[in-house]
């Protein structure tokens, strides 16, 4: 049997590995990173702020579409993106080719070259002649706007699937995504003339509509 006092030793020291594995696992902020590599006034300054960042997934918001290539290699479809951070008028350069981030790019309006993206990735490298961040395994969190709102901004703004309603009093749980957030004008009719079990079945069926349709316009493209 382990002392008390070696578990509480023993206790405290895998907290302090799970806390160390978290903040490394954890994402950074990308346009930080930009702008701290910008502002570095010294190359030997620059390469600490690279060195610090290589290889950790970085979120970078706000990233304005320069250039979009498509092209397929091995039978895998990909689009290479160049964009520029605002922040540190960077550019950074990346290759989307994850299923959902494609399907992402070609969601109604389809992301095109002047758009805003927010994106996760690697940090690779730093290309000094060019001032562009490269990024490796790249995927789209959301289409995005080309700066930051004053005040708080609404992630249902910026990201068509955020969760911005939920109906619990039926047989299942409803959640309804800010794409579909026009059905809740129908709310209070729904209700006022069928109750709260004709409010549950008119959203699971147009939602579950939308859906069909959203799926068929993807395999089409």
């Amino acid at each position: 049997m382990i002392p008390m006092k070696k578990r509480l030793t023993l206790a405290a020291t895998v907290l302090a590995l799970g806390l160390t594995l978290s903040a490394q696992a954890a994402t950074s902020n990308g346009n930080d990173f930009a702008l701290y590599y910008h502002e570095a006034n010294t190359p030997d300054k620059k390469s600490a702020v690279l060195k610090d960042a290589e290889g950790r997934p970085h979120f970078f918001r706000y990233l304005k579409i320069l250039e979009m290539t498509e092209g397929d290699e091995g039978g895998k479809h990909y689009v290479d993106v160049t964009a520029v951070e605002p922040a540190s008028s960077m550019n950074v350069k990346l290759r989307i080719s994850a299923t959902n981030s494609l399907a992402l790019l070609k969601n109604s309006p389809e992301t095109k070259i002047g758009d805003a993206i927010a994106v996760t990735g690697k940090v690779n490298s730093v290309d000094t002649e060019k001032n562009t961040i490269v990024l490796d395994s790249s995927i789209v969190r959301h289409k995005d706007v080309l700066s930051r709102k004053p005040g708080k901004e609404l992630l249902s703004e910026v990201d068509p699937t955020a969760l911005v309603y939920s109906y619990t009093e039926g047989p299942r749980p409803i959640m309804l995504q800010a794409q579909d957030k026009d059905l809740l004008e129908s709310r209070d009719k729904i209700l006022e003339q069928g109750g709260p079990k004709a409010w549950f079945e008119f959203l699971e069926t147009e939602i579950a509509k939308r859906k069909a349709q959203r799926a068929a316009e993807r395999q089409a493209r």
